[in-house]
């Protein structure tokens, strides 16, 4: 096949190239004046375009068919540059929108030769069917016009359309035949595998196309005068390539332009004008505002309920109370260790000389004495040469390790003692058991826990006994101050603070005053001297008015000293702990009945007996009320029975309090130190 040369196309160039000088100047001579809020925009675009060749073109050798070309796709880069303007509203109007483009239209377009041909083979010069291609690389490229218009969507989202015309700069092709197979056979007389049927200008085709195009836009501002568009369209052709055969190009691009707003602002004359006076300033607002503050006391009667006080008389009154810590002889350990726990307080050989546990552990609570039974034990046994100890230490019962992680927790304990506090070794038997002989529950998480430890028992009666502390407890009758503020104000008030102070001694402070405010003093809040307590209410308003009111109570401190001299009544508060109950259980062992007895022994005539029952937070809450009152009644009835007649000369106050988390359950310790009953004596003395 033999394609004519191709055709010149320099006077057609010259012809687009006046059209666009053409196109540029209406833009230009649209932006006059008389018309400048409307925007123009001018610019231009690049897009890739996918097309989609459709054509039923033959391939003859002679008069041979040898195939028929009937589609192929190409993806080419093309470019355009547009003038876009409204016909009115921008946002509710067409727009007109002509381009000039340049776009590539071409495409590599193949089709499998019908014809046979065979080929000799090399190894016994036999014939071999051959599989050949025919192959159409076109190369179109078009210069043209867009008559588009653009309607919008919304202000920013157009959909844009209309006819296009383009002038084919060139409509050449390359029309090549190649051998797929077999690998061996060539061509004759060329000896190739690939041989060129023709090249040139495509016969009878035509060198204007017509189309027809839709497609939407986005305008997205970059600045005032500047518009990013990128846009999605398709253009579907109306006439062919070829004028004898169809060969149709559909083109769907993806691409964007960037447009120039060339329209002028409108100029806007300023006229001056005199600004108006100012107006007066406004009346400054008046200030008025008062302040009130009162202090009671409050109290609670036999009903237990709330009685306040209008006129106290405050009096901070100091008690001996001796405090019964218990000496919980069991040492816990963590799953899988023989090292003692972190929170057990050690000491080193250097400071043991300066440990006293009824000095140093005075006020402290149960469970932070607790910590320190290491050196509670280790200080009886250094003042104590003859006492021994055994040290049997256990497991869960499923540990790894077994007996030896056992024995092993027994001689870490042995080592602290034996090395911290200089016991001889020899005073110190260990043993190790697979679960402690009064083993706690292995089905619950909290039982598995209790279980790995190691138990002190001693041939001593005494040398587990409670430690005993005296301290000196504060205590302010009535207990809560009850403080009740009145206020009134024309204006906003920036400031609005309470103080309660004795002296130059702040008490409390109150940041934002209410109507009232209760104030319930720790221990160490406590006034220290009998200066009257006062109440100072501080106001501020927005207008920086002030008013201030101030309230105060006589108050009398009464210390142990002063009572002793003036011959007053007072009391002293012992406190017995009894750790001696096993898990769910109520009876008292020779432990608890010996600590009974020392109480007994304490108990003198007209003494108030307070005794509360408590359990650990584990099991189902009615039962531990019951078991905690079971508990309690237990400590009674033995209690009475060792008073004998001189329980009749004493008041008890019994009751269970069921489980108050008083220590942290978490840990084992804190679950045995609240399985537990108080024992209080208020002792009068005059």
């Amino acid at each position: 096949m033999t394609l004519p040369a191709r055709f010149p196309a320099r006077p057609i160039v010259a012809t687009c190239r006046s059209l666009l000088f053409s196109l540029i100047w209406i833009a230009l001579s649209l932006t006059s004046p008389r018309a400048q809020t409307p925007p123009r925009y001018l610019g231009g675009g690049i897009t890739a375009g996918m097309n989609f060749h459709d054509l039923n073109v033959p391939v003859y050798r002679g008069d041979t068919l040898c195939g028929v070309f009937q589609s192929g796709t190409s993806i080419l880069p093309s470019g355009f540059l547009t003038f876009e303007m409204p016909l009115g509203e921008p946002t509710s109007s067409l727009w007109i929108a002509p381009r000039i483009h340049f776009a590539g239209l071409g495409a590599l377009i193949s089709t499998p030769a019908i014809d046979p041909a065979n080929t000799r083979s090399p190894v016994d010069s036999s014939l071999v069917p051959v599989t050949r291609t025919h192959k159409l690389d076109a190369s179109l490229l078009a210069l043209g016009a867009d008559l588009f218009v653009k309607y919008p969507l919304t202000s920013r989202l157009f959909l844009f359309g209309g006819p296009s015309l383009s002038y084919l700069l060139t409509r050449d092709a390359n029309q090549t035949e190649a051998i797929t197979d077999p690998p061996y056979a060539v061509f004759s007389p060329e000896k190739t595998q690939i041989r060129t049927l023709g090249s040139g200008q495509i016969p009878n085709s035509t060198s204007l196309l017509a189309s027809v195009s839709l497609g939407a836009s986005l305008d997205m501002p970059l600045s005032e005068k500047v518009m990013l568009a990128p846009e999605l369209s398709v253009c579907v052709p109306v006439n062919s390539v070829r004028s004898d055969y169809r060969w149709r190009v559909t083109t769907v691009a993806l691409g964007a332009s960037i447009k120039f707003n060339i329209a002028h602002e409108r100029e806007i004359e300023v006229v001056h004008v005199e600004p108006p006076p100012p107006p007066p300033p406004p009346e400054r607002p008046r200030s008025e505002i008062s302040a009130r503050v009162k202090i009671s006391g409050v109290g609670v009667d036999s009903t237990g309920a709330e009685v306040e006080m209008p006129e106290p008389q405050l009096r901070v009154e100091e008690f001996v109370r001796l405090e019964s810590y218990p000496t919980l002889s069991y040492i816990f350990f963590d799953s899988g260790s023989s090292t003692l726990p972190v929170r057990y307080h050690s000491l080193n050989a250097d400071s043991v000389v300066a440990f006293d546990p009824t000095s140093t552990l005075s006020g402290h609570s149960s469970i932070e004495v607790y910590y320190d039974v290491l050196n509670i034990l280790g200080k009886r046994l250094h003042d104590n040469p003859t006492i021994r100890i055994t040290l049997s230490g256990s497991n869960d019962g499923h540990e790894a390790g077994g007996m030896e992680l056992s024995k092993r927790r027994a001689e870490s304990v042995k080592q602290y003692l034996s090395t911290t506090w200089g016991i001889d070794p020899k005073r110190i038997r260990t043993e190790a058991l697979e679960l402690p002989r009064n083993a706690s529950s292995s089905e619950t998480k909290e039982g598995t826990e209790e279980n790995r430890r190691v138990e002190v028992t001693s041939t001593d009666a005494n040398f587990l006994d409670p430690l005993t502390a005296q301290t000196i407890d504060r205590t302010m009758n009535p207990p809560k101050i009850r403080l009740r503020v009145s206020l009134q104000s024309r204006l906003p008030l920036v400031k609005n603070t309470l103080l309660l102070h004795q002296g130059s001694r702040g008490l409390y402070y109150f940041s934002s005053a209410t109507a009232v405010q209760d104030w319930r003093p720790r221990p160490e809040e406590l006034p220290t001297s009998d200066t009257a307590m006062v109440a100072t209410l501080m106001l501020t308003d927005s207008n920086g008015s002030v008013a201030e009111a101030s309230d105060s109570a006589h108050l009398e401190q009464i210390t142990i000293k002063k009572k002793r001299q003036e011959r007053v009544k007072d009391k002293i508060i012992e406190r017995y702990n009894l750790i001696t109950f096993e898990f769910d259980r109520a009876e008292l062992d020779i432990r608890s009945q010996h600590v009974i007895a020392d109480i007994a022994r304490s108990v003198t005539e007209n003494d108030k007996i307070q005794i509360r029952g408590y359990t650990d937070i584990t099991g189902e809450r009615t039962h531990n009320q019951q078991l905690s009152e079971a508990r309690a009644k237990a400590v009674e009835a033995a209690l009475r029975s060792a008073l004998g007649q001189k329980a009749s000369s004493v008041s008890f106050d019994t009751q269970g309090e069921g489980q108050l988390n008083l220590v942290d359950n978490r840990q084992p310790e804190g679950r045995f130190l609240s399985r537990t009953v108080f024992v209080q004596l208020e002792k009068p003395i005059q």
